[in-house]
């Protein structure tokens, strides 16, 4: 399977899935790991190379999600606090607030109280836009397709 192939059946449509049915938790643990694997996507080393998590999570921040993500992610905050805890743990750090769009009285992103609120709406659409723009990206040549094996 090729990583468009991957992109569109692995993140897109399971993460959808997901939001339709309401399941925020699974949606959590999913996006942070998918965020990783598109910055393994996207660069230019071996999907399997080694010791690239941290290295990988971040530039897929930086290069496919909106800006604020790559802010809040300053010294891989983002990157301990969501993936490495929901990735060990199946549940985000207690540094991070995490509601619903129905939440009214929060901001995505926001930093205070000493938690940082994600609304866990934006990040699933913020993550199937990043998803597309990697697309975009291997469409356009400037990410190299690569070969992930199943």
């Amino acid at each position: 399977m090729n990583s468009k192939q991957f992109i569109e059946r692995f993140l897109i449509k399971e993460v959808e899935s997901l939001l339709r049915h309401e399941q925020y938790y699974p949606i959590l643990v999913y996006t942070s790991i998918g965020i990783e694997t598109l910055g393994a996507i996207i660069d230019s080393k071996p999907i399997r190379a080694r010791e690239q998590s941290k290295f990988r999570f971040a530039s897929a921040l930086f290069h496919l999600f909106p800006n604020q993500y790559g802010f809040v992610n300053k010294q891989n905050f983002l990157y301990d606090a969501l993936r490495n805890h929901s990735a060990h743990n199946l549940l985000p750090s207690s540094k991070l607030l995490i509601v619903n769009k129905k939440n009214k009285t929060v901001r995505h992103l926001d930093q205070s109280r000493e938690q940082t609120t994600i609304i866990i709406d934006y990040l699933a659409k913020d993550f199937i836009e990043a998803c597309h723009l990697a697309i975009d990206k291997i469409d356009k040549g400037e990410v190299k397709m690569k070969q992930i094996a199943m």
